[in-house]
């Protein structure tokens, strides 16, 4: 089911201007040089300027050799936890970075959120990244949390990742989680099977000249990565995503979707107008702050449906 959302504030475009005179230009800097030394971590750490939700804690804990934090605020619940997978086109991103939206993810859902700090491009492939999202759903699964209390979340990359990691957990007899939600997800490499949208111009934060070398250097050859549309797409839980109409990987998304529900997975798409990739995470933005209570209350329903189900069974 598709919900179109109104768009276009003050806040949304000022951002949108900012964001094509600056992460633009250096994304197409990097298209042009993929392989030169980029600071990929420096990145990470504007992510500390973010303003968290007062009442959010912070901690950090271990699944193995990779790092997770696990948020919390003071309105958190029992019986509700999200599990993390931030974005940053596998090359950046982690531990600062997605703070902000993190602290609000966890503040409008009453959940307690792991977000996994997943190995990435140029050290390890995306097949080593869902290898780790794997792993940390199995930490959960091993610390006594009930897999319909688990709900997969993630922006760009990350929302490639709650469907890899799913289908993953699948392959390994694993439970599925509740549901899954995706924010502005990457669905494919190979842009010419599921292709992108604004290939001539690119959208506020992708020109097509970066699409292209992303999908290249990090995806591979057509084949060499498992993808969303490659999983076992009927097995899956309940899906959300969210998505704006002017950007790159709306079409992705869109058919996506469709692809989604003729598999006969129930699936609800949200689509704003005039937003920017992952805009969710831009907390000054009306349409930012809409999208995290449109997620929270679809993932209520979610968890709220495991008790109706477990009251119905006694």
């Amino acid at each position: 089911m598709r919900t179109d959302f109104g768009g276009g504030s003050l806040q949304s475009q000022v951002l949108g201007l900012v964001l094509r005179h600056s992460a633009r230009r250096i994304i197409d800097a990097w298209a042009w040089a993929p392989s030169l030394p980029w600071p990929y971590g420096v990145v990470d750490q504007l992510g500390q300027l973010q303003r968290k939700v007062p009442g959010t804690r912070f901690e950090e804990s271990r699944i193995g050799p990779i790092r997770a934090r696990v948020v919390r605020h003071g309105s958190a619940r029992p019986g509700r936890h999200v599990l993390y997978f931030h974005g940053g086109a596998f090359l950046v991103g982690g531990w600062h970075l997605h703070g902000g939206l993190l602290s609000r993810i966890a503040a409008a859902t009453g959940a307690t959120v792991t977000s996994v700090e997943y190995r990435q491009f140029p050290r390890h492939s995306v097949t080593q990244s869902t290898a780790d999202g794997l792993a940390a759903y199995r930490h959960l699964l091993a610390q006594g949390v009930s897999p319909e209390e688990i709900v997969f979340m993630g922006d760009s990359a990350g929302g490639f990742l709650i469907f890899t990691v799913a289908d993953a957990a699948r392959e390994a007899g694993l439970p599925m989680p509740r549901a899954l939600v995706g924010m502005s997800p990457l669905i494919d490499f190979d842009f010419i099977r599921t292709p992108v949208g604004r290939t001539r111009r690119g959208d506020h934060v992708f020109g097509p000249r970066a699409l292209r070398t992303f999908g290249r250097v990090v995806g591979g050859a057509p084949g060499a990565v498992r993808t969303p549309v490659d999983c076992d797409l009927a097995t899956l839980p309940p899906v959300l995503l969210q998505v704006s109409s002017s950007e790159a990987l709306y079409r992705q998304v869109a058919r996506f979707a469709q692809l989604l529900e003729e598999a006969g997975v129930p699936t609800d798409l949200h689509v704003w107008p005039g937003q920017v990739h992952v805009f969710q995470a831009a907390s000054v933005v009306p349409e930012a702050v809409e999208a995290v209570g449109a997620l929270a209350a679809w993932a209520d329903r979610a968890w709220s449906a495991v008790r109706g189900e477990a009251a119905a069974s006694a």
